[in-house]
C-alpha cells in the first residue's frame, strides 16, 4: 500500500518517497526521561549517532594545577611573613634594650639638673634676703648722712660766731667744716636711689628664684616619668601591634593556599585514579 498524499504538501510524489524511506532507515533512539541518567563509554567506542559530551579532566587538571601553584605562592608569601615577624621581632627587642639604657642615663641628667635648679632656686632666695638687709643698711646710712650734714652745718655756724676781740678765731675751722657738709650733700640722694635699685633687684631675683624652683619640680617630675617606663611601654604597644598585623597577614596568606593546595592535591588524585 503507497502513501498517502497530503494535497497540502507542495513538494511532489518522488520528494516525499524518499523522506519516508529515510524514515524508515533511521536508527531508532528512544527519548530519554530527565529523571534518567545517561553512562557515556569511552570515545572510541561511540558511535557516530551517539551526542557526546565535552571531556572535563584536561580543564579540570589545569584547575589542580592551578590550586597547587595558588597554594605554593601563598605558603612561600606566608614563610617570608614569618621571617619579617622574627626579624622585626628581634629588632624591636634590641631597641627597646637600648632605649631603656638612654632612658636610664636621660633620666639620671634631668634629675641632676632638677638638683641644680633647685638650688640655684634657694640662692636666690638667701640673696634676696641678703640684699633687702643691704636696703635697709643703705637707707640708713642715706639717713645718717643726712643727720651728719645737718650737724656739720650747724657746727659751721657755732665756729663763725666765736669772736675773740673781734677776730673770728675759729673761721679756718668753721669753713673746714662747711666744706665737709657741701661735700657729702646729695649723697644721701645717691644711697636712696641705691636702695631702691636693691629693693628692684631683690624682687626681680625672688621671682627668678622661685622660676627656677618650679622648674626644678617640673625637670623632677619629667626624670620620675622617664623612670616610670611611659616610653618603654609605648614601644611595646607599637611592638604588639606590629606583631599582630604581621600575624594577621601571615595567617591571611597561609590559610587559603592551605585550602587551595589540599584541594588541588586532592583533585589531581582523583584525576589519576579515574584515568586509571
Amino acid at each position: 500500500m503507497g502513501a498517502v498524499s497530503d494535497p497540502r504538501d507542495p513538494r511532489d510524489q518522488n520528494d516525499r518517497d524518499l523522506d519516508l524511506d529515510d524514515e524508515q532507515t533511521r536508527r531508532y533512539s528512544p527519548p530519554v526521561e530527565p529523571a534518567t541518567s545517561v553512562t557515556l563509554g569511552p570515545d572510541e567506542t561511540m558511535s557516530a549517532g551517539q551526542v557526546g559530551l565535552p571531556d572535563l579532566r584536561l580543564g579540570l587538571g589545569r584547575l589542580s594545577r592551578g590550586l597547587i601553584a595558588y597554594g605554593v605562592i601563598g605558603l612561600v608569601f606566608a614563610a617570608l611573613s614569618l621571617g619579617v615577624l622574627v626579624y622585626v621581632n628581634n629588632r624591636f627587642d634590641t631597641a627597646g634594650k637600648r632605649v631603656e639604657t638612654t632612658m636610664g642615663t636621660l633620666a639620671t641628667t634631668i634629675d641632676q639638673t632638677a638638683t641644680v635648679l633647685h638650688d640655684a632656686s634657694t640662692t636666690a632666695e638667701s640673696f634676696t634676703a641678703t640684699l633687702g638687709r643691704t636696703e635697709d643698711g643703705v637707707r640708713s646710712a642715706a639717713a645718717t648722712i643726712v643727720g651728719v650734714r645737718t650737724n656739720l652745718q650747724k657746727l659751721e655756724s657755732v665756729l663763725r660766731t666765736v669772736n675773740v676781740l673781734g677776730i673770728s678765731a675759729l673761721g679756718p675751722a668753721a669753713d673746714a667744716v662747711g666744706d665737709i657738709a657741701t661735700q657729702i650733700e646729695g649723697l644721701d640722694t645717691r644711697l636712696t636711689a641705691i636702695a631702691d635699685s636693691l629693693v628692684t633687684s631683690g624682687d626681680s631675683l625672688a621671682a627668678n628664684g622661685t622660676s627656677l624652683g618650679q622648674l626644678g619640680d617640673s625637670t623632677a617630675a619629667v626624670a620620675e616619668r622617664l623612670r616610670s617606663g611611659v616610653v618603654q611601654d609605648s614601644m611595646a604597644d607599637v611592638h604588639l601591634v606590629i606583631v599582630t598585623m604581621l600575624l594577621l597577614m601571615a595567617a591571611w596568606a597561609a590559610v587559603p593556599a592551605i585550602g587551595a593546595l589540599a584541594f588541588g592535591m586532592w583533585l589531581r588524585r582523583e584525576l589519576e585514579s579515574s584515568a586509571a
